[in-house]
């Protein structure tokens, strides 16, 4: 069963996130991340520093290990007629990119998984909620149709609909 509501009762725990199994500093091999101090940063300059130091972990980050094992935390569903029309899909490929760049300023580990080009729709899988919702709110301001959120109820989970005929 899933919830229609933006506010869910109890907030579920995203799986990879669990601190505990990241040492300070932790390298990921993958990104170049560096999780130092509690957070995740994308800091080259530190990530070529620590890389010739000793005592450093390497592990992949929590949006690399999504990745990889193929576990979405939200999924951008955009329909209509915008599917069929080049120049216009081209525009919101471009949104899509504008919006993950300034995401990602604020959370590296937000990202696209991947995008899936149906001949109804397109599916955009994102490493992070928030980042489904973004790119969706873009697209609605840009293009005026629809926008629906689906949280699921048992699992941290988001799909966001938008869709416009």
């Amino acid at each position: 069963m899933e919830r229609k509501d933006k506010m869910l009762d109890v907030k579920i725990h995203d799986p990879y996130m669990d601190k505990n199994i990241y040492k300070d500093p932790t390298v990921c091999p993958t990104c170049g991340l560096v999780y130092h101090n509690k957070m995740w940063k994308k800091d080259e300059e530190l990530s070529k520093q620590l890389r010739s130091a000793k005592g450093v972990e390497y592990k992949d980050c929590p949006a690399c290990r999504k990745i990889k094992d193929n576990y979405p935390l939200g999924v951008l569903i955009i329909k209509g007629e915008i599917i069929n029309d080049e120049k216009r899909l081209t525009e919101v490929q471009n949104l899509i990119k504008h919006e993950v760049e300034k995401e990602s300023v604020s959370n590296p580990l937000a990202r696209i998984m991947r995008i899936d080009k149906f001949d109804d729709r397109i599916e955009i899988s994102t490493t992070t909620e928030s980042l489904a919702t973004r790119i969706g709110k873009a697209v609605n301001r840009a293009y005026q149709g629809e926008l629906e959120f689906v949280f699921s109820e048992n699992e941290k989970f988001l799909r966001v609909i938008w869709h416009k005929d």
